[in-house]
């Protein structure tokens, strides 16, 4: 059995201290190309989701999966938009909403408006802009960073 020492010597520990760079480096190439693979949307697209018919702008891409959550006792969706702007689009959809009336979507400061012939609530909230309504049983959430994509992506 033959057993290697390797001399600690300059050389060797100037490697050791380079190999954990390289490796960063690596991780962060990984991290810039991923998100470069990011395929925007050239032209605007309509999307049904959880039974709901939006338009999602040019632009924009889908960022990350569908999340699941509970609110309200409800079960419920939210599909995530970005674009290369820092802009974001979030719907959440809560789909056994049984018959709940309009007032449940309140939240404190919110203003009673009506965005392409659904009458709902509208409020901002940490640089979103939120319009809450009720379709077909469901109640939806739109929620986007630029106040009048809430025309674009609601039908």
């Amino acid at each position: 059995m033959e057993i290697f020492i390797l001399p600690l010597n300059k050389s060797f520990n100037m490697e050791m201290k380079i190999i954990p760079l390289i490796i960063l480096s690596c991780i962060l190439l990984g991290a810039v190309s991923a998100s470069q693979n990011i395929d925007y949307s050239s032209e605007s697209h309509n999307i049904t989701f959880e039974g709901v018919n939006f338009t999602i702008p040019q632009g924009f891409a889908e960022s990350k999966d569908n999340e699941d959550f509970n609110e309200l006792g409800s079960e419920g969706q939210t599909c995530f938009y970005i674009n290369e702007w820092n802009g974001e689009i979030v719907i959440t959809v809560i789909s056994d909403w049984m018959g709940m009336s309009l007032d449940e979507l309140y939240r404190d400061g919110a203003v009673k408006s009506t965005v392409n012939g659904h009458n709902g609530w509208n409020y901002t909230e940490n640089g979103m802009h939120y319009f809450g309504y009720v379709h077909d049983d469901k109640g939806i959430l739109v929620g986007v960073t630029n106040e009048t994509r809430l025309y674009e992506v609601i039908l």
